[in-house]
């Protein structure tokens, strides 16, 4: 896999003709796109059809987390769709995990442990007494033993994961360049340290999106990872 290949870029736009445009855009430079919550709102399943126009894996990171048949109704729903990934919440636990892997086809299962928002203040506001590489720890566990295809995990847990689960897809958002701003993202790294850690692949948004030149961001993003691989 080259460098590009592991780059998918998060799009996160409401409408679909800005989404389109950007793809367009970007779409020989990445190695795939990402919509989540913001856009799925919006445009619901027929954006997802337009964006799979361009013949890039999609990430669909819709984060799904209810009662295991609440969760499998919407799971066959989106099924026909044919995401290259679809994000569930780890929490939801091994019943609803189990329940998804029965259907899932072609598409892999990437679970959520913790947001990369959250840190181990959080963890503890919550009553959640271990540290945030613990948990994560933990939450991974029960995806491996129930049969997920991989992880999403911060760029922080990323080494650990990688020496405990060595065929473990990790998938790592909180992407940053080096001169980039954190903005709500509290575990952070830059692109090359995440691959050299053991990251799959990278979910890069602002950094490209946000950009007054995304190709030649994505361009920095490849250098930053040659040049520390």
């Amino acid at each position: 896999m080259s460098f590009k290949n592991k780059i998918f870029c998060a799009l996160d736009f409401s409408e679909l003709d800005e989404t389109i445009q950007f793809t367009n855009k970007i779409k020989n430079h990445i190695g795939g796109i990402k919509v989540g919550l913001e856009f799925f709102c919006k445009n619901g399943p027929d954006g997802v059809k337009r964006l799979k126009e361009f013949g890039l894996p999609i990430f669909l990171d819709l984060k799904l987390h209810d009662i295991p048949n609440t969760v499998a109704r919407a799971f066959k729903n989106l099924i026909d769709l044919s995401p290259e990934y679809l994000t569930i919440h780890l929490t939801g636990g091994k019943l609803m995990i189990k329940q998804l892997i029965k259907y899932k086809k072609k598409t892999k299962l990437i679970g959520v442990s913790m947001l990369t928002s959250l840190d181990n203040q959080d963890l503890k506001e919550s009553g959640i007494m271990c540290n945030e590489i613990s948990y994560v720890e933990k939450l991974v566990k029960i995806g491996v033993s129930s049969g997920i295809d991989g992880v999403v995990s911060s760029p922080r847990e990323v080494k650990l994961l990688r020496e405990k689960f060595q065929k473990l897809m990790l998938v790592t958002p909180g992407i940053r360049l080096p001169d980039d701003n954190k903005n709500d993202q509290k575990r952070t790294e830059t692109p090359g340290k995440a691959i050299k850690n053991g990251s799959s692949l990278l979910i890069i948004g602002r950094t490209i999106t946000k950009s007054p030149n995304p190709i030649l961001s994505i361009e920095k993003i490849i250098q930053n990872i040659e040049n520390e691989i």
